[in-house]
């Protein structure tokens, strides 16, 4: 619970200063002389240092790990990284906020196809459910503390489009975990298809199953269209869930991106029901290089068991990446 009230008051800490972190500040930054910034210490943003900071941290991290396990030095390009996504939900009179984030150490020394991995966990082991954010609650203080963390040992094998996940999920009680997936596809011009089998086993929450498969089409480089069909069983629960999406991205320029996107969920024990539809417009915005990420998603969620009376919700959120390939 210490590592998780740590999270929290972090988070705390740093949300005023991301909110701040707009275009003048990011273009008066970014213009600014080299030799200048770097004369001058006072100049450069405590925002901008801390990144820095935990960017190399995590760097060095994973290079100590992999020179340890492996006893070689690690000398090979560095990928490992931090992701942190964090916001809130507005919704008719009231509001909520989540907090996510994972995180991957490549040792390739140790071992070319191994991964350590260390991510939030989805309350549901079901993501056809989800009309929302995984991991909503009250505030984004409250994800964070509530927010479940697994850690595991990843082994790939891309030939086969396999990975194996070996770990726990960092909870009162452990939650020691297994996961199989297997993943094919192919691009063939401006076409492309993929689909991915799944099967995993938890202590608490018992096995279950997923299939999912989809197409894509590319009309131009910055224009996508594709469709996919997702479903789960779970053994505890003895019910399938099942999802449509149809959705369009388009890449505007090099800082903006927009995603149009609609989803039809059913679920059911013998015979599928609808349960909701919804749609939703998610507008993107590089804020600041390429790891301060700003997103805006409003979203109309129509439930069956609410005659289908459309809700609307906003959801306003920052990401943050963090890693020796966010250095610049």
């Amino acid at each position: 619970m210490r590592s998780k009230g740590r999270i929290a008051a972090y988070l705390v800490a740093c949300c005023p200063f991301y909110l701040l972190a707009t275009d003048e500040v990011a273009k008066a930054a970014e213009t600014q002389p080299v030799d200048q910034q770097t004369s001058d210490e006072t100049e450069i943003p405590w925002w901008f240092s801390s990144h820095e900071t935990v960017s190399n941290t995590i760097g060095n991290w994973s290079t100590n790990i992999d020179s340890f396990l492996s006893g070689e030095p690690s000398l090979q390009h560095n990928d490992s990284y931090v992701e942190i996504r964090f916001g809130s939900v507005l919704e008719k009179d009231e509001s909520s906020g989540f907090f996510d984030f994972s995180a991957k150490l490549r040792l390739p020394n140790t071992q070319d196809r191994l991964r350590l991995v260390v991510e939030s966990e989805s309350d549901s082991l079901a993501p056809e459910s989800l009309r929302g954010e995984s991991s909503q609650q009250d505030n984004v203080v409250s994800s964070a503390l509530k927010n479940s963390i697994s850690a595991a040992v990843r082994y790939i094998k891309e030939d086969i489009g396999l990975d194996v996940d070996a770990g726990i999920k960092v909870d009162f009680p452990l939650d020691p975990f297994l996961r199989f997936r297997l993943t094919q596809g192919e691009a063939i011009g401006s076409f492309e298809w993929w689909q991915k089998q799944e099967a995993f086993a938890y202590y608490s929450k018992g096995v279950g199953a997923r299939y999912g498969i989809g197409v894509g089409y590319a009309t131009s480089p910055t224009l996508n269209f594709g469709m996919d069909f997702g479903t789960t069983w779970l053994d505890k629960e003895g019910l399938f869930y099942v999802r449509e999406n149809f959705s369009i991205q388009h890449r505007v320029n090099d800082k903006n991106r927009l995603g149009y996107q609609l989803s039809f969920l059913q679920s059911g024990e013998h015979s599928i029901e609808p349960d909701s539809y919804l749609y939703n417009v998610q507008y993107e915005r590089l804020l600041y290089k390429d790891w301060l990420i700003g997103q805006i998603k409003p979203q109309m969620t129509y439930e069956a068991e609410d005659d289908y009376d459309g809700v609307f919700s906003l959801t306003l959120s920052l990401a943050i990446l963090l890693g020796p390939e966010y250095l610049h």
